[in-house]
């Protein structure tokens, strides 16, 4: 039973997760702090989103836990909690709809779409 329970937990936790993923706005923020921390107007700037935009989704990410910010001087800057974080959300893109060169280039690598078995035979 105590198996049972810790699945259950673990399966909440990755829904919450996948929820908080499953923003558009999110997902470019994720990326836009994939190789250094930012500052809002940074994000802003790369995203193309408006300051109370950011600030918002942000605030979800941190306390989704993906998301961590850093003081320097007068400056916030946030980055990821953990590097690999895109990498694993390109893994992902393994399994969009689709088979076009924008998602092979979206998620840098080859193949990028749904996986062979998916695929409608015509």
């Amino acid at each position: 039973m105590n198996d049972v329970i810790q699945e259950v937990i673990l399966i909440n936790k990755l829904a919450r997760i996948f929820k908080l993923l499953g923003d558009e706005s999110r997902l470019n923020i994720l990326f836009v702090l994939e190789n250094e921390p930012r500052s809002v107007s940074q994000i802003m700037e790369k995203t193309g989103l408006s300051q109370p935009l950011v600030s918002f989704h942000l605030k979800v990410l941190r306390e989704g836990g993906l998301v961590v910010t850093e003081r320097k001087a007068t400056f916030i800057f946030n980055a990821l909690c953990d590097s690999d974080l895109t990498k694993l959300i390109r893994q992902f893109g393994k399994y969009t709809v689709g088979e076009d060169k924008e998602s092979e280039q979206a998620f840098n690598f080859p193949g990028a779409c749904c996986p062979s078995w998916m695929k409608r035979g015509d």
